[in-house]
């Protein structure tokens, strides 16, 4: 294996890590386990009609819109919330109601507050801080009620189910200052990020998808029994007769985007050949990168890099390392100055090999040497410039040498006399070098 594609495939082995760390908590939700906590059929419907345990969570209705001007819609469900508890307080927060509640109560969220790019953001943030401002029942307005909720009342905290993981953030109810909607409160500043898409930035920064994961943050480690959140389960939301609510049409702060996303449902098989088809695309990109990075272009590149970062260096390192400083007190200015045009030009010498080194070692494994057939192949260099730096005297043919060489025979390979060599080269050599 190229120890390109070995850089490669360990650089998205750690990617790969970030990720699943970056998403952990929301690989967790793939594990369903709210039915640990579910509320049971016989602590909201108990035989006889009456409560065996007492109501903890305060008699407060809390519900959001913009403005009082509640669309027709919704005012039924909303008016059958109000006349089915006439002990409840109802409180309908207003979008300067609110703003004014947290200015007033909690003026460190504020700056988050007016950063919310879209409105129902703060829609569902006043829920969490209502909640734990005074406790209570948050509804939604598209959530009508059915029955009365003192049932509900009997435990510390409680949300609903949602399909097909997760809990949801249209119901819910908690006494004050609870700790799992505390964790929430501490946790919206650091959620607070743009997604790009419209639909996740609202879902995974103040909404279902958020509480989600708070929630499962919550309950990691485990809680005791009165900081449990308990789960209303979905049979008993709707749709049954003993359920607490019934549905009207919302999803009002649905844009275009959240619109496509759930039309995704009805297009199953369309869905999954996009996917295959942005794969495709994926794995296509991976292979003309790792062609790119094997061809002689990359390696160019890292050389020119190499080469720029090598003097950018050098050039940071004499600007604050002045050469006074390494010089010895007594030394005069021309040691000095002899000095420094030395270590410049060893600097100078030094450069290319470092540089180069890397990919100079791999290409010298390649380069054949010469035997003595092979008289078309070249000969290496730097026994040549060895040759320069000695005297020699090639004597004629039919002279034997004298005492005036400075230590130079000719001999071949297998025989050291007079007798020439077989194939007629003749090699040079002084002691013990063979020049080839």
């Amino acid at each position: 294996m190229r120890k390109e594609l070995k850089y490669i495939i360990g650089a998205h082995l750690l990617l790969i890590l970030y990720l699943v760390y970056l998403t952990f908590d929301l690989i967790t939700l793939l594990h369903d386990d709210s039915f640990s906590d579910a509320l049971l059929d016989v602590e909201l419907n108990p035989a006889d009609g009456i409560l065996d345990k007492p109501l903890i969570i305060p008699k407060f209705i809390h519900q959001t819109y913009k403005t009082t001007e509640i669309p027709e819609v919704w005012k039924a469900g909303q008016q059958a919330c109000v006349d089915l508890h006439p002990d409840y307080q109802y409180i309908l927060w207003t979008d300067q109601m609110a703003r004014d509640f947290i200015s007033e109560e909690f003026p460190w969220f504020l700056k988050t507050w007016d950063s919310y790019p879209y409105p129902i953001e703060r829609a569902d943030a006043i829920r969490y801080f209502a909640l734990v401002h005074y406790g209570g029942v948050y509804i939604d307005l598209d959530d009508g009620c059915e029955r009365k909720l003192d049932p509900l009342l009997t435990v510390p905290a409680f949300v609903r189910k949602t399909i097909p993981t997760g809990i949801s953030n249209d119901v819910m109810g908690a006494v004050p200052r609870h700790p799992f909607f505390l964790k929430v409160l501490d946790s919206l500043q650091n959620y607070q990020r743009n997604w790009l898409v419209p639909y996740i930035t609202i879902m995974y920064s103040t909404g279902p998808l958020f509480l989600s994961v708070i929630w499962k943050q919550y309950k990691r480690w485990g809680v005791p029994e009165a900081g449990k959140v308990r789960i209303l389960m979905p049979n008993d939301y709707k749709t049954s007769t003993l359920s607490f609510f019934a549905i009207a049409p919302g999803s009002s702060w649905h844009l275009d985007d959240a619109k496509f996303i759930k039309s995704l449902a009805n297009h199953i098989g369309l869905a999954v050949f996009v996917g295959f088809v942005i794969a495709g695309l994926i794995f296509y990109i991976e292979y003309l990168f790792y062609s790119w990075v094997i061809s002689n272009n990359f390696k160019k590149m890292i050389i020119k890099i190499s080469s720029f970062c090598y003097f950018l260096s050098s050039s940071l390192l004499k600007l604050f390392s002045p050469l006074h400083k390494y010089q010895p007190l007594e030394t005069s200015d021309s040691q000095v100055k002899f000095n420094t045009n030395n270590n410049n030009d060893n600097n100078n010498n030094d450069k290319p090999s470092l540089i180069l080194s890397f990919f100079s070692k791999k290409q010298q494994n390649f380069i054949k040497r010469r035997s003595r057939k092979d008289s078309n192949l070249p000969i290496n260099l730097v026994n040549l410039e060895k040759l320069n730096d000695v005297d020699y005297e090639i004597p004629d043919s039919d002279s034997s040498p004298t005492s005036n060489s400075p230590n130079t025979t000719f001999n071949d390979d297998n025989d050291d006399t007079s007798n020439p060599s077989d194939d007629g080269e003749t090699y040079i050599s002084k002691n013990n070098d063979n020049i080839v």
